[in-house]
């Protein structure tokens, strides 16, 4: 059983400890993995990552727990065994310490103004999230929360452990019930939240800073709220300050007046887009009319072949359907892009298979598709090749399928 010094005092960056094995790590041989008489070194686990640092001179990459006995994973193995210099990571122990205390309150928050208790905790390192078992969660109530979870912060309330018997675990009005039956630890928030956990707090509420709610999502019949605290609210408060100044700037505006004047453009963006859609629409059909009043006429049928530079294939297929809505009409369409792409269509009264004359000249761009005897399409990467496909389809056209 390995020693846990950080339950003892999660302020603990470095000490002095003595290693009892080091073997080969079995996930990968190129590591190592230490075991020690004790450790300040958390261990992932409780939904908090582990901690990072060094043994001696050897980087712990990974932590983890099995049987009350703590396994440091390591890059190389240590040159020393007693007495052996250990120094955590402390910025990365404080970042997650800000987070997961934050979360206590939090979930805290949440169970004593909503009665919704917190099903699901994840800390990542950029981010933390927790299910609460909420029908929606509206922005005025995200604000309450909030100023209640920062006013808990503010108040820098002391943090306490506990490791309680039976009699006196019952006393403890708990948030949640404990997930085990024995050597159970409560994380106390002075007078306002009890629960059972096992991982690294602060001393006192006012470490964590501030607790800032991200955004929050419907997920699985809960809402899944993600929020920063501490330095990860700073950066995140920093990141977005920069932005709004930045997009403020741009427009000439007040930052308080930001979100109106890009709903306006966005408004304005929209009404514009319809408006473009409908001119293109109009254009499209005054193409299409201009395509099949200049088609060749070859035994009585419309022969429209043409090909577009850098037209988008969507455009080209919307061309294409209504060009075969005309009688005795066939249409070749092409479009040079990063890529030869072509549509073949003709309209349902002729008896000519489409898809086998797309078959017979694809691979002169080295390109594939298929369709059907109505109409086929696909592409090829030979663009310098694509007007002779055209042009070998055209006489099939006239020899073969129109004789």
């Amino acid at each position: 059983m390995t020693k846990k010094l950080y339950w003892e005092d999660a302020t603990v960056s470095s000490f002095k400890s003595n290693i009892l094995s080091i073997e080969p790590y079995e996930i990968d041989p190129s590591k190592f993995v230490v075991v020690m008489e004790e450790t300040a070194f958390y261990p992932e686990g409780g939904g908090q990552p582990w901690d990072e640092g060094t043994i001696g001179s050897s980087a712990v990459v990974y932590v983890y727990e099995e049987n009350d006995t703590i396994y440091h994973v390591v890059e190389k193995a240590p040159t020393e065994t007693k007495g052996v210099d250990c120094q955590i990571d402390w910025e990365r122990r404080l970042d997650l310490m800000q987070q997961h205390l934050g979360q206590h309150i939090l979930s805290s928050v949440f169970e004593k103004l909503f009665s919704a208790t917190t099903v699901g905790f994840h800390l990542s390192n950029e981010y933390v999230t927790i299910d609460v078992t909420k029908d929606s969660l509206t922005y005025g109530e995200a604000s309450l929360i909030e100023s209640e979870a920062n006013a808990v912060v503010f108040s820098s309330l002391k943090v306490f452990t506990h490791f309680p018997n039976d009699e006196e675990l019952k006393k403890l009005p708990l948030r949640k019930p404990p997930s085990v039956t024995e050597g159970i630890r409560i994380v106390e928030v002075e007078g306002y939240d009890f629960s059972p956990c096992g991982g690294v707090h602060p001393l006192q509420t006012g470490s964590v800073g501030q607790i800032k709610i991200r955004k929050w999502e419907k997920m699985k019949g809960h809402i899944r709220v993600e929020f920063v605290c501490g330095g990860r609210a700073l950066k995140d408060a920093a990141w977005k300050n920069r932005q709004i100044n930045e997009i403020s700037n741009l427009l000439s505006i007040k930052d308080v007046e930001t979100k109106e004047f890009v709903e306006k453009l966005v408004a304005d963006s929209r009404k514009l887009e319809k408006t473009l859609r409908t001119y293109r629409r109009e254009l499209m059909d005054y193409q299409i009319k201009e395509l099949h009043a200049s088609a060749e006429i070859h035994k009585d049928c419309s022969l429209v072949v043409k090909v577009f530079d850098g037209e988008d294939f969507k455009t080209l297929q919307s061309m294409a359907s209504s060009l075969n809505q005309y009688p005795n009409t066939v249409a070749l369409l092409a479009t040079k892009t990063d890529k030869a792409q072509v549509v073949f269509t003709r309209s349902k009264d002729l008896d000519i298979n489409m898809n086998q004359l797309f078959k017979e000249v694809i691979e002169l761009v080295d390109g594939r598709g298929g369709g059907n005897p109505q109409t086929a399409q696909g592409g090829g990467s030979n663009l310098s090749n694509l007007d002779g496909l055209m042009t070998a389809a055209v006489m099939k056209i006239k020899n073969e399928y129109l004789k």
